[in-house]
């Protein structure tokens, strides 16, 4: 691999560290993380057209090979090197100030993840396919998967009346945000996590990363929901991408294609009814700062 970095970097680092799918190392005051791609080509190719119309430095730098390239094929396949301080940390100002894209970034196709609706109905439409499949492999998972799909349809009702009924507002534009919150890897800052979308996608993603860790408390939901200061219509979306529930999907995915075992979403089970009240929590908080959507449901009054 040292033969290889130099060959296509001109690199020359004293000890490379390979991990699960990707290679990493030291030089001067930066970590390179070399990632093995797993993304469709298009998708890089739109991710290039990105990076050179939006100042994104607080994600990691792309670094292009000799040829002037992003990807370097090593042993038939594409790898893409990335570049970080090494003291780079979570700094929850980049959920609250995102960076907004050029209008002509909602032509990236592949990037653009802000049809909420279209996609969840994809993935719903999958599952409900699956059904008679997993019948008898996975016990429950059949059994638990009616109420998430249950929630998912209710999310693309609540984002469709939110689209349909709050005035949305000059500024609710488009920005870099991630497919997914996890600080416990490198995801946050890597630009192979970058989506288009609207800016209550990081936030929800967020809640939800505090939620599956059991990292929150109610004092720093409404500290964090207030310095949100988003309007109705974006709280709307908010509450629609937390009424999604990919934290179970997420893991669904997973043990179908045999990443994971079928007990590990016992842990997310278990939590139904605290997930319940963790939404609730913050659907009353919103309603009582910006008035969004009734959802019976969730409602108290």
């Amino acid at each position: 691999m040292k033969n290889t970095l130099f060959y296509y970097y001109h690199l020359t680092p004293e000890k490379i560290i390979k991990k699960d799918n990707y290679y990493y190392f030291y030089l001067d005051n930066y970590i390179y993380y070399l990632y093995l791609v797993n993304r469709p080509l298009e998708y890089i190719n739109e991710l290039i057209m990105l990076t050179r119309t939006v100042n994104y430095s607080n994600f990691m730098m792309i670094i292009f090979n000799v040829n002037k390239e992003a990807l370097s094929i090593i042993n038939n396949r594409y790898y893409i090197l990335l570049r970080n301080l090494k003291n780079n940390y979570f700094n929850i100002n980049d959920i609250y100030n995102p960076t907004y894209c050029p209008k002509e970034a909602s032509n990236l196709k592949l990037l653009n993840h802000s049809s909420w609706n279209n996609l969840w109905s994809s993935k719903i439409d999958y599952f409900e396919y699956q059904k008679d499949y997993i019948k008898m492999k996975y016990k429950t998972l059949y059994k638990t998967l009616d109420y998430f799909i249950g929630l998912g349809e209710n999310a693309i009702s609540y984002f469709n009346a939110t689209n349909s009924y709050l005035s949305k507002e000059i500024t609710d534009i488009l920005v870099i945000s991630r497919r997914r919150v996890n600080l416990n890897d490198l995801s946050f800052y890597n630009p192979l996590n970058i989506v288009i979308d609207n800016k209550a996608r990081d936030s929800a993603e967020y809640l939800k990363y505090l939620f599956i860790t059991d990292n929150y408390t109610y004092d720093f939901l409404d500290e964090f929901l207030t310095k949100l200061n988003y309007s109705p219509y974006q709280y709307g979306l908010l509450i629609a991408r937390l009424l999604f529930p990919s934290h179970y999907f997420d893991i669904y995915e997973k043990i179908i294609n045999e990443s994971l075992k079928e007990k590990e979403i016992i842990k997310v089970l278990n939590r139904t009814d605290e997930y319940e009240k963790f939404l609730k929590y913050i659907y009353d908080f919103i309603n009582k700062k910006k008035p969004i959507l009734k959802i019976d449901w969730l409602d108290s009054n």
